[in-house]
């Protein structure tokens, strides 16, 4: 039986296999209580019991896939954060399964759009899962943004025109977001991203709380505020990593 009918019979089954495939490759935490990520069936589990658990099961896998298929590479999977804010969007709605898949959508959207199927072709998910593209779009407008979380519509929406941003500054070459040769990854950072960097950047980060959100916690604290990208280059050039 393949996936599809898996998804379509028996959700929880068809979550526990997505995960079975992902403990394949790399699937790291930076939880400092934990040695793996969260599984999605126990986020299933605990984020959604009762009539919302096979609706959310069947939205969590289309995000993990969509993940998996535009994010290969990836190696930090804490999704704690992510789904519980699915979840709480979800429960606020009149309607919360067409609110949970309308949000489950513009995830697996964003994915796709900012991974290995576009020209934009990010190696990691990470700086959206951690916060960095939400701790730098709080700062350009506070007063408007400050209450809104980094998994909420608004800042989707928002992401989602930023993907189609990056395709124009591609198109035409620019100099930061230029047109790569097939197969290589995009890194317009002046630090190495390579995946044992990134491991120990991150963990470094991790263990000096200067993540925008702990995203291995349901209900992190979020705080905007700190100069999470000039501080993440310090730490890149302390442990060796920056170019030149």
């Amino acid at each position: 039986m393949n996936d599809t009918r898996l998804a379509t019979t028996d959700p929880m089954a068809a979550l526990a296999a997505l995960d079975a495939r992902i403990d394949r490759g790399a699937r790291l935490t930076l939880d400092p209580a934990a040695e793996r990520p969260t599984s999605l069936c126990s986020l299933a589990e605990s984020l959604a019991p009762g009539p919302l658990r096979s609706p959310f099961a069947i939205a969590l896998e289309r995000v993990a896939r969509a993940q998996l298929h535009a994010f290969p590479g990836n190696l930090f999977w804490d999704m704690d954060a992510l789904a519980a804010s699915l979840v709480r969007q979800a429960r606020r709605a009149a309607e919360p399964v067409t609110r949970l898949n309308e949000l489950a959508g513009h995830v697996a959207r964003l994915q796709n759009l900012f991974g290995s199927d576009t020209a934009i072709r990010f190696r990691y998910v990470h700086d959206f899962v951690y916060g960095y593209d939400w701790a730098k779009w709080v700062k350009r407008d506070p007063d408007e943004r400050r209450d809104v979380g980094p998994f909420d519509a608004a800042f989707l929406a928002y992401s989602e025109r930023r993907a189609g941003e990056l395709m124009e500054l591609i198109a035409e070459n620019d100099a930061k977001y230029h047109q790569l040769p097939d197969g290589q990854a995009r890194n317009p950072f002046g630090f190495s991203r390579e995946p044992d960097d990134e491991v120990r950047l991150f963990r470094d980060l991790a263990e000096r709380d200067l993540l925008p959100i702990r995203a291995w916690e349901t209900d992190p604290a979020l705080d905007w505020e700190p100069p999470y990208l000039t501080l993440r280059e310090e730490r890149a050039e302390a442990l060796g990593l920056a170019f030149g």
